[in-house]
This record gives C-alpha cells, structure tokens and sequence, in this order.
C-alpha cells in the first residue's frame, strides 16, 4: 500500500544521483518475473501486501508539512486449483475482491537520521465473492452413453470493514534527482471474519512489512524509475492454527510523464521464502509465488503545487504456483489537504 503521497511537492536537493542506482532501479523492473525454484501459499493463498501497490514516485516524500491522502479502488479476479480455508482443503476456488482503500498520511517537521518523517492508517471496506467447488469430466459408460460433465460449486458473498493498514514510520531521503524511503506497515485484522464463511474480509491475523522503495525522476525528460521491496513477515490466525511463511513483494515501474498525462509499464513478483506451519496448515509447506504484469495511465490536473493526481493500472499475472492467478485493476486519486 502506498502513503496516498503526491511527491511533486517535494523539494530536491541539488546532488546527482549515482548512475549505478537507476541502473538497479531499471533492472529490478525489468527483471522483477524471478525464477522458480520452489514450490512454496499461504492461508486463503492470500497476501497481506496489495500486490503491484506500488506505483509513481514510490520513493519521494513530499517535504511539505500537512496530511496528504489517497483513495484506492482496487478489484482482483482469479482462481485456484486449491487452497485452505478456515482449516479445510478447498477446491477450484474462484474469488473476485473489490477493496475501497484510504490512505491518510501525516507529514510532520521532524527529521529522523536526516530523513523527513511521517506516519499514517489506511482503512478498507471490501467486498468479496468466494466460490469453491469441483469439476468432474465426462464420463462414457459401458453401453456407449456419455455423462457430464459435472460440476459442483457453492459460493457466499460479503461486504464489510477489512484490515486496516497502520504506517508508525515513514523517513524520506533525496539527492537531486534520486529519492527513497524506508517505511514499516503493520495490516490489523480490523475485518469481519468467522471461520463458517467463505467470503471473510479479514486475514485474521497481524503482520509486519517494512518496505524500502527508490525512485529516480528527472522533471526536465519526464521519465521516472520506481522500485520497491516490501518483506512480509505474518503472524498465527489462532482460529485456525496456521501460520503463513513470510513473503517478499518486489514492484517497480517505468513511467514517461507527457505534460499532465504519463505512461507506464509496471510489474511485480510475490515470492514466498519460508514455508507455512501449524496444525492448520494441510497441505504442508505450500509455499507460492506468481509474477504480474501491466499498463499505468496517470492524469494530473489543478495547481501544479497541490495538485489532485489519477492514477489508473492493470495487471496481468503469469506463473503463479499454489496461489491465486488473476488479473486486477487500481484506480486511485491523490491530494492534500
């Protein structure tokens, strides 16, 4: 999730960047689709972390005291061979998610190592629409009649609160043209969830991510390089004794800024490092990774100093092993207050 930051208020110091940073930067965009080594998914083959969250100046925090905020619509549709839920192996399981996600973020006058601090919350209200069922082929009998194929689903819906994301820490840093950040987000299982439904809203457990991000724009082209990695550390869903393995999200996008309209290309990779554990997890390790792929279209109107910032991607995902694959969309809408 981002701080709902517009980052052209920020004001940059007047040192060069090392060319080897955007080297990396353009690197870790490029080649962000990683491999396969393993088969690591964790419980509701979920992540914590919004996958591709990261987007236009990723790396700049604005200098600008005050509160900044985002608004995020973000849908996923995708399905699963297979996954746990609520203690139980489900089949075919098929979920379209529609999250309404604001950020509200606070710049204040304090410096922390040199870097601008800020912290804020990002609320949530989803809605959900699980189903789970199986497939059975045709099926020729002995006399020559064909049956089938059969299919048995069952599916619930729901609307309601989700997990609500807390940012205690956010420092910026910038030199010239380059900018990061390092940030901690804490996701509080504030969603509605009960282990007889399908459709939770809810993980129903914590989890830590800091997050370092980096971003390089140079205002007099109009290109900008983002990159981020964002580790995700989870804790135990007591209602289900299972405890997903931490998670590593790389994002990264490259963006051509074409006077108030801007293209892009972003991409991201969700690899799982360590396996799940406890009593509820059924199928073992189950560790997943899946890569994504899409366009960005941005729109900036109004006062180029406080200016309200649309942002619109989608992504495509690709090579998903014991996880969700699916395509998503965000459209999203920056200011400050």
């Amino acid at each position: 999730m981002r701080t709902g930051i517009d980052p052209l208020r920020s004001r940059p110091a007047r040192a060069r960047p090392p060319g080897i940073w955007l080297a990396a930067l353009a690197l870790l965009v490029l080649g962000i689709a990683v491999p396969a080594h393993s088969t690591r998914a964790a419980e509701f083959g979920a992540n914590p972390w919004i996958k591709g969250f990261t987007d236009i100046y990723a790396g700049i925090l604005p200098t600008a005291l005050g509160l900044y905020f985002r608004n995020d619509v973000y849908h996923y549709e995708a399905s699963a061979e297979r996954t746990v839920f609520n203690g139980f192996v489900q089949l075919g399981v098929e979920q379209d998610l529609t999250a309404t996600i604001a950020t509200f973020t606070y710049i204040t006058p304090w410096k922390i190592l040199g870097g601008t601090y800020g912290f804020g919350v990002a609320p949530a209200m989803m809605a959900a629409d699980v189903n789970v069922g199986i497939g059975l082929p045709q099926i020729t009998g002995p006399l020559g009649r064909t049956f089938g194929p059969f299919n048995f689903k069952t599916g619930e819906t729901n609307l309601a609160p989700g997990d609500t994301g807390i940012i205690p820490v956010l420092l910026g840093w910038h030199a010239g043209n380059f900018h990061w950040n390092f940030a901690t987000f804490a996701l509080a299982p504030t969603g509605d969830y009960s282990t007889k439904q399908l459709a939770n809203t809810s993980l129903n457990h914590w989890a830590i991510m800091p997050r370092v991000a980096a971003t390089y724009f140079n205002p007099k082209t109009g290109w900008q390089v983002n990159g981020s990695a964002i580790y995700v550390f989870n804790f135990e869903n007591e209602a289900t004794d299972y405890k997903s393995g931490e998670i590593l999200n790389l994002e990264g996008n490259i963006t051509k800024n074409l006077g108030r309209w801007g293209l892009g290309l972003s991409a991201y990779a969700m690899i799982q490092t360590t396996p799940d554990t406890g009593a509820g997890a059924r199928l073992g390790d189950f560790e997943s990774r899946v890569n994504g792929i899409g366009p960005m279209l941005t729109y900036t109107l109004g006062d180029p100093k406080n200016p309200l910032t649309f942002i619109a991607k989608y992504y495509k995902e690709f090579d998903a092993e014991n996880t969700f694959e699916g395509e998503s969309f965000d459209i999203a809408v920056t200011a400050k207050f």
